[in-house]
C-alpha cells in the first residue's frame, strides 16, 4: 500500500509539476490539472494492477522526480 502511495504522488508530480503535461496536452482541467486529484486517481488504477505494473510504474515515476530534486541538491552543494 505504501508503494501504491508513494508511486501515485511522485507520478502525479512528475506529470503536472515537473513537466507540466496537462498544459502542454490540452487537457487543462480537473483531475488532470490538480496534482491532489491525479495523486487519488493514479492510486485507485495501481490498486488493480499487476505487480509488475506497480513495480515499473514504482522504478519509472519515483526515479524521475528524485533525479531533479539530487541534480539541484548537488549544483548547491558544490
Amino acid at each position: 500500500m505504501i508503494q501504491i502511495i508513494l508511486t501515485a504522488i511522485c507520478a502525479s508530480l512528475f506529470f503536472n509539476t515537473i513537466h507540466k503535461l496537462h498544459i502542454k496536452w490540452g487537457i487543462n482541467f480537473k483531475p488532470f490539472s490538480c496534482t491532489s486529484c491525479l495523486a487519488a486517481w493514479i492510486a485507485a488504477v495501481l490498486c488493480f494492477t499487476p505487480e509488475l505494473v506497480l513495480n515499473l510504474a514504482s522504478a519509472l515515476f519515483i526515479s524521475g522526480l528524485l533525479t531533479p530534486l539530487v541534480e539541484n541538491l548537488m549544483e548547491k552543494l558544490f
